[in-house]
């Protein structure tokens, strides 16, 4: 059977890593963490890209983490995060103080909130559309209906054709058909308390439960790091949870 061109550039990525090389794409990102980024030979970011929390409790990381995909590959460019109106609900509204803490220029960033998942996917086509951003996030809550594998196949095309990275957030984990050419499912995790006792950096664990281009499915514990805006290994731990992205708690 005959291998894919997508196969064959993530084994090429793969052999490079392990070689010590790092071959230039501009049409690929890495998540600045070695071991999944040897496994993974870099990520498309012409694709669409599916994050999942774990749990409800986990959707502010599940969040974070795709910030940190965006930021990745968005690299200088422009960030779209639209939100659904019943995510904030749950999960507050996005905090400007909190994304500059964490790495992300509040300036570079397009923050959109839609009523409804229909909506928020017209928003997210219209903005990969467009050709002027670097990354375009959207955080759906649960599994609406208007999220099918029709639409996510309308948000793949729009991120292939205007190169535009698309990462799509669902707050809980949900087993259902696709377009997405990874899918990932975040959970918390205590964060490694930094010196005199100060919180640590936002921590996670990060399962990789599809990849069409061929890299297995793994798990890594990770930590990102906003000064160098990448992930990074967790070592020992504090026992205490820090969120991914600091939110400010919705009005009563």
């Amino acid at each position: 059977m005959a291998t894919s061109p997508l196969r064959l550039e993530a084994l090429r990525r793969r052999l490079a890593r392990m070689e010590g090389r790092a071959p230039s794409d501009a049409g690929r990102f890495d998540l600045g963490h070695t071991s999944a980024d040897a496994c993974l030979g870099g990520l498309n970011r012409r694709a669409l890209h599916e994050v999942q929390a774990a749990s409800a409790a986990d959707l502010a990381t599940a969040d974070g983490f795709a910030l940190g995909l965006a930021a990745r590959a968005a690299g200088e460019g422009f960030i779209a995060w639209i939100v659904q109106t019943m995510t904030t609900a749950e999960a507050g509204l996005p905090y400007g103080e909190g994304l500059a803490d964490w790495g992300l220029d509040p300036g570079r960033m397009l923050l959109v909130r839609t009523r409804d998942a229909t909506g928020l996917l017209a928003a997210g086509e219209d903005a990969l559309k467009s050709g002027a951003l670097g990354a375009v996030v959207m955080s759906v809550w649960a599994a609406p209906k208007a999220l099918n594998l029709t639409a996510t196949r309308r948000l793949a095309l729009a991120a292939r054709e205007s190169g535009t990275a698309a990462i799509l957030v669902r707050s809980g984990a949900v087993d259902q058909a696709g377009a997405s050419e990874t899918r990932w499912t975040i959970t918390s995790a205590p964060s490694r308390a930094l010196e005199a006792g100060a919180p640590g950096r936002p921590a996670l664990t990060v399962r990789l439960d599809k990849n069409r281009t061929g890299a297995n499915p793994g798990q890594w514990m990770m930590e990102w790091r906003s000064d160098e805006r990448g992930f990074a290994d967790l070592a020992a731990v504090s026992g205490d949870l820090v969120p991914m992205v600091a939110q400010r708690p919705t009005a009563a």
